[in-house]
């Protein structure tokens, strides 16, 4: 079993020097620019930016020009950052006002003059339209981009709607459910645009194999999601965020009620999760995904399928040992 594997290697040692790694990276100049601008208005720390920093370097295909490499991992760098500043204000359930003109960024000009936000709000709103400009100009240059062009608007606009989705169950505990979360939510994980833009760069793809990646990333993109729920599901948590797929299955297996999100205290719902098989049937889904994965080896030829599912273990690693960090 991958999992099992993969959880024996994670001794304290390794823990250790894994977290030491990536404490002691240094962002590209261009990269420490961008997370500066994003402290003025967000709240991760800088762990994190360093840990996707190098989950980026992990998972960039090999098929992109030598040329456009440093490029690609800085956008779908800034991809994220953006993504996680959106979403975190759709999980916090604020303004929804300014989340509604957060997310229009991508989909075309904002004019913030006209926009009914306060003087705070519109700098949360400058920095999303200056880093969503810088990404948009720089994939334009790619040699690719109008092949896929069309591709990486769907795709922005499926990470739109789960970050719609997620504003949604904190408002409404009661639409938690498993169905929803798996149609949706695995797409703020933004795999999927990460392969698009991977192939914009990437000369020798061969067309007729898109159908084939297209379903590779899904399960691929399920496995981030499943990565990011058992490493942050706690946090979250406390925070008040129920977008969870720990919770959502604790929901599902009445471990706990949409009621109980509201009034019980986090503690007990911690205790009462921890105390189920959660976590582990969870597992045992990314397990399920791993090995529809490897069908398709034989499927792709511009692209190693086995490289995809080292990234696939090499991530899920990353996810177990920054638990408490990210």
């Amino acid at each position: 079993m991958v999992i099992e594997k993969i959880l024996k290697q994670l001794t304290p040692e390794r823990v250790k020097k894994e977290i030491e790694a990536i404490q002691k990276i240094k962002l590209p100049r261009e990269l420490q620019k961008w997370v500066r601008e994003y402290e003025k208005v967000g709240k991760r720390n800088e762990f994190l930016w360093k840990w996707v920093y190098k989950g980026v370097q992990k998972t960039t295909f090999p098929t992109v020009w030598k040329e456009h490499q440093k490029s690609v991992r800085e956008i779908k760098f800034l991809t994220i950052v953006y993504v996680t500043f959106v979403d975190d204000f759709a999980d916090r359930a604020q303004s929804k006002t300014l989340l509604n003109e957060l997310l229009k960024v991508p989909l075309g000009p904002v004019c913030i003059k006209s926009v009914r936000v306060n003087q705070k709000e519109k700098k949360y709103l400058k920095f999303a339209i200056k880093i969503w400009d810088y990404i948009e100009k720089t994939i334009k240059t790619y040699p690719r981009y109008k092949e896929f062009e069309d591709i990486f608007e769907y795709d922005i606009a499926q990470v739109i709607n789960a970050m719609k989705y997620s504003y949604l169950i904190n408002k409404n505990r009661y639409l938690v459910n498993t169905i929803e979360y798996w149609l949706y939510l695995p797409y703020n994980m933004q795999s999927f645009i990460s392969c698009t833009i991977d192939l914009m760069c990437s000369p020798k793809f061969n067309l007729q194999e898109f159908r084939i990646m297209r379903k590779i990333t899904w399960y691929f993109q399920k496995m981030v999601r499943i990565g990011n729920c058992v490493s942050t599901w706690e946090r979250e948590l406390n925070e008040g965020d129920f977008t969870s797929g720990i919770i959502n299955y604790a929901v599902e297996c009445h471990i706990i009620t949409p009621n109980e999100l509201e009034q019980e205290s986090k503690l007990e719902i911690i205790k009462k999760i921890k105390e189920s098989e959660i976590e582990k049937n969870i597992l045992k889904e990314w397990e399920q995904c791993y090995w529809e994965i490897k069908k398709f080896s034989k499927e792709v030829k511009t692209i190693n399928v086995k490289e995809i599912l080292s990234w696939a273990e090499d991530v899920l690693t990353l996810h177990f040992i920054s638990k408490g960090y990210i």
